[in-house]
């Protein structure tokens, strides 16, 4: 079966700089990446740290058009080298809403 068709959440190929903050023992830490794919649910990103799946971070991005800064906390859900996987967690209704609106403007990945 295609990957695609097993996921809840379809996603959609963008190109926006992303902080992932994390805290480390010195504090929180800023890693600067780029999300290339996004999703109602959560993003995809290249980073130049590698996390474990399962930790908790805090996600900065904006999208266009949208002045507001979307501070998502997540969870990395996978990783792949430099490639990791986030899920949002709580995001606010009109938080998503935003983020559907953005992804119906994009091509599908």
């Amino acid at each position: 079966m295609h990957k695609s068709a097993t996921r809840r959440y379809a996603r959609y190929r963008t190109e926006i700089p992303v902080i992932v903050k994390v805290l480390g023992t010195d504090g929180y830490l800023r890693i600067h990446g780029r999300c290339f794919e996004i999703a109602a649910a959560g993003l995809g990103a290249v980073i130049t740290s590698e996390l474990t799946a399962g930790e908790m971070v805090t996600l900065e991005f904006s999208i266009p058009d949208v002045p507001e800064i979307f501070v998502m906390r997540s969870v990395v859900r996978h990783r792949m080298g430099f490639l990791h996987g986030f899920e949002f967690i709580g995001a606010l209704p009109h938080q998503s809403e935003l983020i559907q609106a953005f992804c119906e403007k994009l091509e599908p990945s």
